[in-house]
Formats: structure tokens, sequence, C-alpha cells
């Protein structure tokens, strides 16, 4: 039976909260041609704002009524338990390694429909782990259990841990830090994710200073304003609507 309640304090900007919600109803609309359930969040560096999207992410999709579960499957350096205050002595390694049973390593928190699961003690080899039919079975019997599965897996350009958890869930998000991240990098990452056949549902453009957001809309606020007829209009509204569902800002 889960008992433990692992305290989280969300305080975001209205902005922020909003692209979270976005963020949100955009992955929903992907599940149109395959059932979304489980997700894998990772990013080319560390210090992109991974963890912070999701958090964020299952905090947006819990208040939406979606049962939702959070993963720390950065084994390497883990940095969920330490936001929401949990012990790194029992977690998802115990489970895998069965000296643990699911109930007693998942803990509910102060937000109504979501739960945690630390990653427990560090193993000698998390790549390893990753691929062993016990993982493998785990990311199958949480995909039941919840509405939503995130995962917070480890910067992909650093370890291929990321690309055997991508590989086993319904869709990837991809966090980029603003101006910081070399396109070469992205690429290589995004060639990881598909050689491994992962979906990779989006990019999310994370730590967008403000004068550069708002520059970007002024931008096709006037380009719209020369716009005449009714079929040129129509594109332009889809394309903002496309972009304000890619943009998070932290």
């Amino acid at each position: 039976m889960i008992k433990t309640l692992y305290k989280l304090h969300q305080d975001l900007k209205a902005p922020v909260e909003e692209a979270y919600r976005t963020l949100r109803t955009n992955i929903q609309f992907c599940s149109i041609d395959k059932k979304i359930k489980t997700i894998a969040v990772t990013s080319s560096n560390p210090g992109e704002g991974k963890t912070t999207t999701c958090i964020n992410l299952a905090v947006s999709m819990a208040k939406a009524g979606i049962n939702t579960l959070l993963v720390d499957t950065d084994m390497r350096k883990p940095m969920d338990a330490k936001r929401l205050g949990a012990g790194l002595n029992i977690g998802l390694t115990n489970f895998i390694s069965g000296l643990s049973e699911l109930d007693d390593v998942i803990g509910a928190t102060s937000v109504p429909n979501l739960y945690f699961l630390a990653c427990g003690p560090k193993p000698p080899n998390p790549a390893e782990l990753m691929a062993t039919a016990a993982f493998k079975d785990f990311v199958s019997t949480v995909r039941e259990r919840f509405d939503m599965v995130i995962f917070d897996t480890p910067p992909l350009g650093s370890v291929i841990d990321s690309a055997l958890i991508s590989a086993l869930t319904d869709g990837t998000l991809l966090v980029i830090k603003s101006k910081t991240v070399n396109f070469k990098v992205v690429r290589r990452v995004k060639d990881q994710l598909d050689k491994v056949n992962a979906r990779l549902l989006g990019v999310v453009l994370n730590k967008v200073e403000k004068s550069d957001y708002r520059n970007y809309y002024n931008y096709y606020y006037n380009y719209y304003g020369s716009i005449k007829n009714k079929e040129r209009k129509e594109q332009f509204d889809e394309l903002k609507q496309f972009e304000e569902g890619r943009k998070v800002l932290t």
C-alpha cells in the first residue's frame, strides 16, 4: 500500500503554468494515432532544465485529473528526489533487483493524482540495468497501472541510458536550453533516438529570454498586418498555435 507523501511546492507564474498546460495538451493531441501513456524526457547536456520540465509537466498532468507517475531514471545524477525531499535509500533499483515490491517504492505526493518513484541506490551499471527484461516488464506494468508515466532520463549527449528507455516508451521529449546547445550536438542526439526507433514527440525550448519571446511574436504580428487574404491569415493562425505549443518558459 502506498503511504509515503512527498511534499511538492509549485509556485509557477501564470504564463509558465499556461505554457505547461499547452505542452500537456499538445502531447494529448499526439495520442490520436497511438495512445501515449509513457514519455521519456531527455536533453543533450546537463543543466538544460530537463528535471524541471519533468516535474512541472507531471504536476500539470495530475491537475488535469490524469493519474500520473514521475519516475527518476537518472541513476547517475538523480535530481527529482532532492526536489521532492525524497530519500535515495529505496526506489526503482530496489524493485528491478527484486528486493522490494512496487507499492513499497512508489510514493504519493502532495499533488492529487501525482505519484513519484525515486531511482533508489545508484547501481554500478545503470545502462545494463535498463537493458534487462525486469526493467522492460516494469515499464509495461506501470503503463497499465497509470494514465501517464513520465521518465526523467539522463542527458543523451553523455550516456546511452536515455536511448534504452526511449525505445520502451510511447514517446520522447527533448529539452533544449535556448542559445546554449550546438546544433550538431542536438542532431547527434536525434540520430541516437532514431537508431532505437524512439518516437520523438517534439522539442521543449527552455529558458527563453522574455525579450526574445516578445520579439519573436512581434515579428509575426507585423507580418500578419500586411496579409490581406483569408487563406494567408489562416496559415498564420496555425503557425502561431503550433509555436505556442513548442515554447515553455522557465
